[in-house]
């Protein structure tokens, strides 16, 4: 869009090849990325949101090459406002990363509550029948049931054998409160920690396409203008 001396346009085809070449790659991958669409599934949509900002550099890259090399004032110009479009695109991401962060915390505490209920159920079954076993007779029986599980305490006197495995089940009880929500701690950081990366990675690439449809607008006015003022000389 300017006036170059000759060395310098020797090399705008070989940039506007290789422009063209990485926006065509980045094209090829978008594809991929959307294919097939799931909208709805917040884990595809945080996903969709990863790629997007990974691949962000290769076009950015391929698309201030065009704008170097490409003379043509049209192509500049849907170039320039495709800039603007992809920007907002990306800011729009921002609010997509957020809620689909969301939903998928939410689902981990879901699942973790989940398995935490079953796993305290099962606890909580094997303690009830161990309560309703009184006599030695009965101790025994629900001992010997439970002896393929490796749960049976070695002792000749069954009310003892039954309280160290009642008091074995409420330590085990406790410690799976205690997995359950450091598991849930974990998932939310890294639930988080991603948000966050990819929060900032969006608005970043948004930032950086609406800075070069605002740098190539203003090429766009000073060309319009330089065009209208030797129109004005010609007449």
């Amino acid at each position: 869009m300017k006036q170059l001396n000759n060395k310098e346009w020797s090399f705008e085809p070989l940039f506007r090849v290789a422009g063209y070449a990485l926006l065509a790659l980045s094209l090829l991958d978008l594809i991929e990325v959307f294919v097939p669409p799931r909208f709805g599934n917040p884990t595809w949509e945080l996903q969709l949101v990863n790629n997007l900002v990974e691949r962000a550099p290769v076009p950015l890259l391929g698309l201030v090459l065009v704008l170097v090399g490409e003379q043509r004032f049209r192509i500049f110009k849907f170039l320039s406002w495709a800039c603007l479009a992809v920007g907002l695109l990306f800011l729009l991401l921002v609010p997509l990363a957020a809620n689909s962060s969301f939903l998928i915390a939410q689902q981990n505490k879901l699942e973790i509550s989940n398995q935490l209920n079953q796993r305290t159920a099962q606890v909580q079954q094997l303690r009830n029948v161990l309560n309703q076993a009184t006599t030695d007779k009965e101790i025994n029986s629900v001992l010997t049931r439970l002896n393929p599980q490796g749960r049976l305490p070695e002792s000749n006197n069954p009310q003892q054998s039954k309280s160290q495995l009642l008091s074995e089940l409420a330590q085990g009880e406790k410690r799976l409160k205690n997995q359950a929500e450091a598991n849930r701690a974990s998932r939310e950081l890294t639930v988080l920690k991603n948000a966050v990366k990819l929060s900032l990675g969006t608005l970043f690439s948004g930032a950086v396409f609406l800075l070069i449809w605002r740098k190539t607008g203003n090429v766009l006015k000073v060309s319009k203008q330089r065009s209208r003022t030797y129109y004005s000389n010609s007449n």
